[in-house]
């Protein structure tokens, strides 16, 4: 789904934004919202404006992913864990900075347009005033959570939910892409374990 928003772009950088992830709390007001998925896993996708927050529900276990200037209890991008076990849910978090300048980030807002306008279960949303302004996000449901472990992490069962967004900055050149993916897990309840440092790529992207 492709929406042309009504409200102006406030320019911003891609170090403004900031990581959290908020257990059982809604996500900030928004500008567009879709949801995705039904009965025990759902998945509502959130443009805040050149931000986004993805509200995950997956049984019973709710959580909330903020990616934004200000996001609440935030942290800065580069200081996001790449990864979180913890409530019977395994988290897994990445993001990367790329200044590939202004011609580059206009042809990538045309081609996420072009998929997302054909796509019922993604969202792009479009800014008036500033050519290549957008933000969207798409959704990835995968039945087997299986894939993507490493060594030493808890074995995990039922469905896993997934997703990606991409931050267009086209005044400064600048693209933010994130992707993450959360997954049930067998083994008990942990608190937060093996924070790791996400890399922030700055230059040309590749």
């Amino acid at each position: 789904m492709l929406l042309d928003l009504d409200v102006p772009f406030r320019d911003a950088s891609a170090g403004d934004l900031a990581w959290s992830l908020l257990a059982g709390a809604a996500a900030p007001d928004a500008l567009a919202s879709l949801d995705v998925g039904t009965g025990a896993l759902a998945v509502r996708l959130h443009v805040l404006g050149a931000s986004h927050a993805v509200e995950l529900r997956i049984g019973e276990r709710r959580l909330t992913e903020v990616v934004a200037c200000g996001a609440p209890e935030g942290r800065p991008l580069g200081d996001a864990p790449s990864a979180i076990e913890r409530d019977g849910l395994r988290y897994r978090f990445h993001a990367t900075v790329d200044a590939p300048g202004g011609a580059a980030v206009l042809a990538l807002g045309e081609e996420l347009r072009a998929i997302c306008e054909g796509r019922p279960d993604a969202l792009a949303a479009a800014f008036p005033g500033t050519s290549g302004a957008l933000t969207a996000l798409r959704p990835t449901v995968d039945g087997d959570p299986s894939r993507d472990r490493d060594a030493g992490d808890h074995a995990a069962h039922g469905p896993t939910a997934g997703w990606q967004t991409w931050h267009l900055y086209p005044e400064r050149g600048e693209v933010v892409r994130t992707r993450t993916s959360v997954a049930v897990v067998s083994g008990p309840p942990t608190a937060a374990a093996g924070e790791v440092r996400v890399p922030v790529l700055r230059g040309a992207s590749r």
